[in-house]
């Protein structure tokens, strides 16, 4: 399968259990979706024995990921990095802020023998970190400008870490994709 496309981000705040059950406080949209991207470390571990290998270990440990929105606005910072929304919307940052846990996710567009396919790919603990900004005048040319923010992915308490499954329309995709999100 080809990929051929990104929307429809989501996130939801996280509540973990100490088993590691997840509780979400139901499904929003950050912005319109520009990128993403993951890198995942994973374990990487060899036990060497009668002069031979005799077990490996290549599991996952945590990662990064980014996303790219076209926007990011007051509600949604105080949302992802546990700032505080005052009155008229106005955003105040304190060094004190802690991000909340939240689960992230998106659909994929894919192209398999001509036929388009939405793919969920969930990540159920991620934590975003402030983001650096780059600001510019505007020249001769205009040239649009967005804003990526980056988080670290971990697992929850019962190893679970990423949800993935594809879809014959948008629609059920996007169904799915809140429903892991939805208020428990």
């Amino acid at each position: 399968m080809a990929q051929v496309g990104l929307n429809n981000f989501r996130y939801s705040k996280l509540t973990e259990a100490q088993d590691g059950k997840a509780s979400y406080d139901g499904a929003k949209k950050p912005a319109k979706a520009v990128s993403f991207s993951t890198s995942i470390t994973n374990n990487d571990a060899k036990l060497f024995a009668d002069d031979g290998l005799a077990e490996s270990d290549t599991s996952f440990q945590s990662g990064t990921c980014t996303m790219g929105i076209d926007r990011f606005d007051n509600a949604t910072q105080a949302d992802l990095l546990g700032h505080t929304l005052g009155e008229g919307g106005e955003l105040v940052k304190n060094v004190n802020d802690v991000a909340p846990y939240v689960a992230v996710g998106r659909v994929v567009t894919l192209m398999e023998d001509g036929a388009y396919k939405y793919r969920v790919e969930f990540l159920h603990k991620v934590k975003f970190a402030e983001p650096s900004q780059d600001n510019e005048t505007k020249g001769e040319n205009v040239s649009f400008s967005t804003i990526s923010i980056g988080g670290t992915i971990s697992s929850l308490a019962n190893g679970d870490w990423n949800k993935t499954k594809t879809f014959d329309t948008k629609a059920e995709a996007i169904t799915y994709l809140e429903g892991l999100m939805a208020k428990s």
